[in-house]
């Protein structure tokens, strides 16, 4: 009964080093910057300029070209209500960049082989980059 512990450890260690080595091939682990994709994918670059479009419209829609004066006494509120508009802008922009990155990487790396893609900030060594492919695909 005493050797019983010792037995199912054994038992466990052999399971795990028989799964790791008839885990089929190597699993290859992909990396992408997200930085470079944000800044050079032309699909990041449109939703960029709908940003700044939508910007100039709220500031021309809610009369905030100018410089405040002291008789506009309702600007506060109307630069509250513009910036309100322009996060919501933004956050489904940013929402809708992250869904198409996400389905391109995904493409991208089930037609390379890769199983994992980790941001490349992450990864300190190793890893296959996907980033062109993927700022390539990113319409």
């Amino acid at each position: 009964m005493k050797y019983l512990p010792w037995a199912l450890v054994g038992l466990l260690a052999l399971g795990l080093v028989w799964t790791l080595t008839s885990a089929g091939g190597e699993k290859q682990v992909g990396v992408v910057d997200l930085l470079r994709v944000v800044d050079e994918s032309p699909r990041a670059q449109e939703l960029n300029q709908m940003l700044a479009d939508r910007y100039q419209e709220l500031l021309s829609r809610f009369d905030l070209e100018e410089e405040p004066t002291e008789e506009d006494v309702d600007r506060a509120a109307r630069e509250r209500q513009a910036y309100a508009e322009y996060l919501a802008f933004r956050q489904e922009l940013e929402m809708q960049l992250q869904n198409e990155v996400n389905a391109v990487v995904k493409e991208v790396a089930e037609a390379q082989g890769v199983s994992v893609v980790m941001d490349s900030d992450v990864v300190r060594y190793g890893g296959k980059d996907l980033t062109d492919e993927v700022i390539r695909k990113l319409n």
